[in-house]
């Protein structure tokens, strides 16, 4: 699926070093499935491994409830402005698309550090 302007944004910016992973989401209705779609850029090596790390821990929850568990299935892309209209990759959550519009969606990851 191509990123487009549906996607939200959002990147893991660590204290003394700025940010080290830019990403783009979506949630989108399939066949009356929640999928969860996304692309990234690791904005150098260094961070790369540590902030795989972190996406394999992070979570989608949806009005509370977890829907998926390890971002790190979003596709990669090589500069931030690929993250504009570059392949996303998505994955089906296996959970029912909510009927109402007004739900409640957090990107949870895990706390601690990341060595570089």
């Amino acid at each position: 699926m191509p990123v487009d302007q549906r996607f939200g944004g959002g990147s893991l910016t660590f204290p003394g070093y700025g940010k080290g992973y830019v990403y783009r989401m979506l949630l989108s209705d399939q066949q009356g499935q929640i999928a969860v779609c996304g692309a990234g850029y690791f904005q150098d090596a260094s961070s790369a491994v540590g902030v795989r790390r972190l996406l394999r821990q992070a979570e989608v929850r949806i009005n509370g409830r977890k829907v998926v568990r390890d971002l790190s299935f979003f596709s990669q892309v090589r500069s931030e402005a690929a993250l504009e209209v570059g392949p996303a990759n998505c994955v089906m959550t296996g959970f029912p698309t909510p009927i109402s519009e007004d739900v409640d969606v957090d990107v949870k990851f895990p706390s601690g550090f990341v060595r570089f």
